[in-house]
Protein backbone atom coordinates (compact mmCIF):
# COMPACT_ATOMS: atom_id res chain seq x y z
CA UNK A 1 0.00 0.00 0.00
CA UNK A 2 2.96 2.44 0.50
CA UNK A 3 4.17 1.94 -2.37
CA UNK A 4 0.69 2.25 -4.76
CA UNK A 5 1.60 4.75 -7.25
CA UNK A 6 -1.57 6.99 -6.63
CA UNK A 7 -2.58 9.59 -4.39
CA UNK A 8 -4.98 10.01 -2.28
CA UNK A 9 -6.72 6.31 -2.15
CA UNK A 10 -7.63 4.42 0.22
CA UNK A 11 -8.10 0.69 1.06
CA UNK A 12 -11.34 -0.81 2.82
CA UNK A 13 -9.50 -4.02 3.53
CA UNK A 14 -12.52 -6.15 2.33
CA UNK A 15 -11.59 -9.54 1.69
CA UNK A 16 -13.08 -10.96 -1.41
CA UNK A 17 -15.37 -13.52 -1.89
CA UNK A 18 -14.00 -15.93 -4.19
CA UNK A 19 -17.21 -15.05 -6.75
CA UNK A 20 -14.87 -14.80 -9.81
CA UNK A 21 -16.41 -18.48 -11.22
CA UNK A 22 -19.47 -18.79 -8.96
CA UNK A 23 -22.21 -17.30 -11.19
CA UNK A 24 -24.10 -18.56 -14.57
CA UNK A 25 -22.94 -16.27 -17.05
CA UNK A 26 -25.10 -18.27 -19.84
CA UNK A 27 -28.27 -17.07 -17.68
CA UNK A 28 -27.13 -14.54 -15.18
CA UNK A 29 -29.05 -13.91 -12.42
CA UNK A 30 -29.16 -10.68 -10.78
CA UNK A 31 -29.84 -10.41 -7.16
CA UNK A 32 -29.53 -7.29 -4.58
CA UNK A 33 -25.85 -7.93 -3.55
CA UNK A 34 -24.98 -8.57 -7.15
CA UNK A 35 -25.31 -11.94 -8.97
CA UNK A 36 -27.21 -14.94 -7.38
CA UNK A 37 -23.84 -17.27 -7.03
CA UNK A 38 -24.04 -21.12 -7.13
CA UNK A 39 -21.93 -22.40 -4.08
CA UNK A 40 -20.75 -21.28 -0.39
CA UNK A 41 -19.76 -18.24 -1.70
CA UNK A 42 -22.49 -16.99 -1.79
CA UNK A 43 -23.13 -15.76 1.88
CA UNK A 44 -19.40 -13.86 2.23
CA UNK A 45 -20.57 -12.48 -1.12
CA UNK A 46 -23.36 -11.21 0.55
CA UNK A 47 -21.83 -9.84 4.02
CA UNK A 48 -19.26 -8.43 1.93
CA UNK A 49 -22.54 -6.12 0.02
CA UNK A 50 -23.46 -5.01 3.55
CA UNK A 51 -19.70 -4.60 4.49
CA UNK A 52 -19.38 -1.81 1.31
CA UNK A 53 -22.48 -0.31 1.88
CA UNK A 54 -21.38 0.45 5.60
CA UNK A 55 -17.90 1.78 4.81
CA UNK A 56 -18.36 3.68 1.34
CA UNK A 57 -21.56 5.78 2.61
CA UNK A 58 -19.80 7.89 4.84
CA UNK A 59 -16.92 8.45 2.21
CA UNK A 60 -19.19 9.69 -0.59
CA UNK A 61 -21.45 11.85 1.32
CA UNK A 62 -19.67 14.91 -0.15
CA UNK A 63 -19.01 13.07 -3.58
CA UNK A 64 -20.57 14.79 -6.97
CA UNK A 65 -19.00 12.11 -9.31
CA UNK A 66 -18.18 8.38 -8.74
CA UNK A 67 -16.08 5.95 -11.54
CA UNK A 68 -16.82 2.66 -10.94
CA UNK A 69 -17.55 -0.63 -12.08
CA UNK A 70 -20.04 -1.30 -14.60
CA UNK A 71 -23.15 -3.46 -14.00
CA UNK A 72 -22.46 -6.33 -16.16
CA UNK A 73 -18.41 -6.59 -14.39
CA UNK A 74 -16.52 -5.60 -17.35
CA UNK A 75 -15.17 -8.94 -18.44
CA UNK A 76 -17.95 -10.91 -16.42
CA UNK A 77 -16.46 -10.58 -12.36
CA UNK A 78 -19.22 -10.78 -9.51
CA UNK A 79 -17.26 -8.75 -7.15
CA UNK A 80 -17.61 -6.14 -9.91
CA UNK A 81 -21.22 -5.61 -10.77
CA UNK A 82 -21.48 -6.15 -6.18
CA UNK A 83 -19.68 -3.32 -6.51
CA UNK A 84 -22.11 -1.28 -9.32
CA UNK A 85 -24.93 -2.39 -7.39
CA UNK A 86 -23.74 -0.76 -4.12
CA UNK A 87 -22.93 2.42 -5.56
CA UNK A 88 -26.01 2.21 -7.60
CA UNK A 89 -28.08 2.23 -3.96
CA UNK A 90 -25.99 4.68 -2.68
CA UNK A 91 -26.56 7.02 -5.57
CA UNK A 92 -30.02 6.79 -5.01
CA UNK A 93 -29.73 8.26 -1.14
CA UNK A 94 -26.94 10.81 -1.79
CA UNK A 95 -27.60 11.80 -5.10
CA UNK A 96 -23.83 11.41 -6.66
CA UNK A 97 -23.10 10.97 -10.42
CA UNK A 98 -22.46 7.59 -11.70
CA UNK A 99 -19.78 6.89 -14.66
CA UNK A 100 -18.72 3.57 -15.73
CA UNK A 101 -15.67 2.19 -17.95
CA UNK A 102 -16.65 0.58 -21.16
CA UNK A 103 -15.16 -2.83 -20.93
CA UNK A 104 -17.16 -5.72 -21.79
CA UNK A 105 -16.18 -9.91 -22.94
CA UNK A 106 -18.12 -12.50 -25.05
CA UNK A 107 -18.59 -13.66 -20.92
CA UNK A 108 -20.88 -10.86 -19.83
CA UNK A 109 -21.91 -9.48 -23.23
CA UNK A 110 -25.45 -11.14 -22.05
CA UNK A 111 -25.93 -8.74 -18.70
CA UNK A 112 -24.30 -5.88 -20.81
CA UNK A 113 -27.39 -6.32 -23.37
CA UNK A 114 -29.62 -5.83 -20.36
CA UNK A 115 -28.21 -2.31 -18.91
CA UNK A 116 -27.23 -0.17 -21.89
CA UNK A 117 -30.14 1.60 -22.24
CA UNK A 118 -29.34 2.88 -18.90
CA UNK A 119 -26.15 4.65 -20.05
CA UNK A 120 -26.32 8.04 -22.00
CA UNK A 121 -25.19 6.87 -25.70
CA UNK A 122 -22.55 9.74 -25.87
CA UNK A 123 -19.48 8.23 -24.11
CA UNK A 124 -16.60 10.33 -22.26
CA UNK A 125 -13.54 9.06 -24.45
CA UNK A 126 -10.10 9.68 -22.63
CA UNK A 127 -6.57 8.35 -23.56
CA UNK A 128 -5.14 5.83 -22.03
CA UNK A 129 -2.14 6.00 -19.73
CA UNK A 130 -0.25 3.15 -20.46
CA UNK A 131 2.82 4.12 -17.97
CA UNK A 132 0.62 3.86 -15.11
CA UNK A 133 -1.39 0.54 -16.06
CA UNK A 134 1.94 -1.09 -16.54
CA UNK A 135 3.23 0.48 -13.07
CA UNK A 136 -0.23 -0.90 -11.58
CA UNK A 137 -0.14 -4.42 -13.52
CA UNK A 138 3.41 -4.75 -11.58
CA UNK A 139 2.63 -4.09 -8.27
CA UNK A 140 -0.45 -6.06 -8.72
CA UNK A 141 1.56 -9.09 -9.83
CA UNK A 142 4.25 -8.60 -7.09
CA UNK A 143 1.50 -8.74 -4.39
CA UNK A 144 -0.42 -11.22 -6.02
CA UNK A 145 -2.97 -9.36 -6.95
CA UNK A 146 -2.79 -9.08 -11.00
CA UNK A 147 -5.90 -11.30 -12.50
CA UNK A 148 -6.02 -10.92 -16.11
CA UNK A 149 -3.70 -12.76 -18.57
CA UNK A 150 0.14 -12.30 -18.26
CA UNK A 151 0.40 -10.58 -21.92
CA UNK A 152 -2.81 -8.34 -21.74
CA UNK A 153 -2.16 -5.01 -23.57
CA UNK A 154 -4.12 -1.83 -23.08
CA UNK A 155 -6.45 -0.35 -25.86
CA UNK A 156 -5.42 3.31 -26.82
CA UNK A 157 -8.52 5.12 -25.93
CA UNK A 158 -10.92 4.02 -23.22
CA UNK A 159 -14.82 5.01 -23.24
CA UNK A 160 -16.76 6.03 -19.94
CA UNK A 161 -20.18 6.57 -19.63
CA UNK A 162 -22.78 8.34 -17.81
CA UNK A 163 -25.60 6.52 -15.64
CA UNK A 164 -28.45 8.35 -16.33
CA UNK A 165 -31.37 5.98 -14.61
CA UNK A 166 -31.80 2.72 -12.42
CA UNK A 167 -30.85 -0.17 -14.96
CA UNK A 168 -34.01 -2.01 -13.01
CA UNK A 169 -36.28 0.34 -14.58
CA UNK A 170 -35.19 0.14 -17.91
CA UNK A 171 -36.85 -2.20 -20.89
CA UNK A 172 -36.12 -0.51 -23.71
CA UNK A 173 -35.17 2.92 -24.34
CA UNK A 174 -33.51 4.40 -28.15
CA UNK A 175 -31.23 3.48 -30.10
CA UNK A 176 -28.05 4.53 -29.15
CA UNK A 177 -24.23 4.06 -30.51
CA UNK A 178 -22.10 2.43 -27.59
CA UNK A 179 -18.62 2.47 -28.81
CA UNK A 180 -17.17 -0.74 -26.13
CA UNK A 181 -13.73 -1.85 -25.47
CA UNK A 182 -14.14 -5.70 -26.07
CA UNK A 183 -12.02 -8.55 -24.40
CA UNK A 184 -12.27 -12.16 -25.79
CA UNK A 185 -10.75 -14.70 -23.76
CA UNK A 186 -11.68 -18.48 -23.20
CA UNK A 187 -13.54 -18.20 -19.43
CA UNK A 188 -13.65 -22.18 -19.56
CA UNK A 189 -11.07 -23.64 -16.73
CA UNK A 190 -9.75 -26.19 -18.31
CA UNK A 191 -9.04 -29.79 -15.92
CA UNK A 192 -5.25 -28.23 -14.57
CA UNK A 193 -6.73 -24.73 -13.88
CA UNK A 194 -10.06 -25.93 -11.61
CA UNK A 195 -7.29 -28.59 -9.87
CA UNK A 196 -4.43 -26.06 -8.82
CA UNK A 197 -7.04 -23.32 -7.96
CA UNK A 198 -8.52 -25.75 -5.63
CA UNK A 199 -5.92 -27.73 -4.15
CA UNK A 200 -2.67 -25.54 -4.86
CA UNK A 201 -1.21 -23.86 -1.80
CA UNK A 202 -1.57 -20.07 -1.85
CA UNK A 203 2.06 -19.62 -2.02
CA UNK A 204 2.62 -21.94 -5.10
CA UNK A 205 -0.17 -20.18 -6.82
CA UNK A 206 1.84 -16.66 -5.58
CA UNK A 207 4.74 -17.85 -7.53
CA UNK A 208 3.80 -19.63 -10.51
CA UNK A 209 1.16 -16.68 -11.30
CA UNK A 210 4.29 -13.80 -10.58
CA UNK A 211 6.31 -16.30 -12.94
CA UNK A 212 3.61 -16.57 -16.19
CA UNK A 213 3.52 -12.44 -15.67
CA UNK A 214 7.43 -12.35 -15.85
CA UNK A 215 7.84 -11.48 -12.60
Amino acid sequence: METYPLTKVEFLKVRQSDAFDAANWNRPTEADSGLQLRRQTRLRYERNAEELLRLLEPRLKRESLVITHNPWGEYGHAEHVQVFRVLSKLRERLGFEIVVTGYVSNRSALLMSRHLHAFEGDPILLKTDTTLAHTLKTLYVENDCWTWTADYEWPEYEPFYRLIRQPEAVESGPSSSFPLNYIGYDFAPSLFRRVARRYLPLSVKSRIKRALSGG
